[in-house]
């Protein structure tokens, strides 16, 4: 497995922590016992949040093809390359087991997970079911600002040269339009869906004929969201989804 050649800095594990200077303030001032209590806060911070770095760079890796299909993940290359234990590796890989995008096998570890038309299928559905569910609940309390912000986001989408902005973009898109829902689990399981079909959904928006359709069916639904119309809305979502479930599925191998 190659790893991200991205180093961990000392502060990306909460980018709103202090650079430091306020417990180097602390000791000039003779309050070294304010100083030294900062450091476990800062320490236990980045230890909480490091099985959610190792997951984001783990899964951005195996998205762009990083670590290709089948590739092996080795818990101990993973804690050294993080410079951490091996607990919040495990916890990560839990987290992307989850997801679908690897697969824990006995006497191997974790590997990246194969095409498996089947399992994309069901984890579409799941997600189809879900989305329409809550975009029917949502569309009719969108606001005007948020439904400028939609367009404004499919106008990025227009603009992005790779599968991973088109992607990010895409999903901002759904998700302004399923945030009033008022159900964080709900969301909670249409984002756990998005993530863990992201691989195939990247590979679909990058082809070009395909992505101009996939803008076709956003603008419909935006219509239908400006209308405040839920049921309109949500139809043209299934029929979106579907689009790409029927493409993927006429799809045999990824390249």
């Amino acid at each position: 497995m190659t790893m991200p050649k991205k180093s961990l800095e000392p502060n990306e594990a909460n980018p709103d922590e202090g650079s430091g200077k306020k417990a180097r303030t602390s000791t000039k001032r003779g309050s070294s016992k304010s100083a030294s209590k900062s450091k476990p806060i800062k320490r236990s911070k980045t230890f909480l949040n490091l099985p959610l770095i190792i997951s984001e760079e783990l899964r951005e890796a195996i998205l762009n093809g990083e670590i290709p299909l089948g590739g092996h993940l080795k818990q101990e290359e993973i804690a050294k390359r993080f410079d951490s234990s091996l607990i919040p590796v495990r916890e990560a890989l839990r987290t992307l087991e989850t997801e679908g995008l690897i697969t824990m096998i006995p006497n191997r570890g974790a590997v990246v997970s194969m095409w498996d038309p089947e399992r994309v299928r069901q984890r579409f559905e799941t997600r189809i079911y879900l989305e329409i569910g809550a975009m029917r609940k949502s569309v009719p309390h969108l606001t005007d600002e948020e439904l400028v912000r939609a367009e404004e986001v499919l106008n990025e989408i227009d603009r992005q040269t790779t599968a991973k902005g088109i992607s990010a973009f895409n999903h901002e898109f759904h998700q302004i339009l399923i945030s009033h829902c008022d159900n964080p689990y709900l969301m909670e399981q249409v984002n756990m869906m998005h993530r863990s079909i992201d691989r195939y959904l990247r590979y679909y928006l990058s082809n070009e004929a395909y992505n101009r359709l996939s803008q076709e069916h956003h603008h419909k639904i935006l219509e239908a969201a400006k209308a405040r119309d839920g049921e309109g809305a949500a139809k043209w979502v299934e029929i979106h989804l579907r689009e790409a479930l029927d493409h993927l599925e006429a799809t045999t191998q990824i390249e």
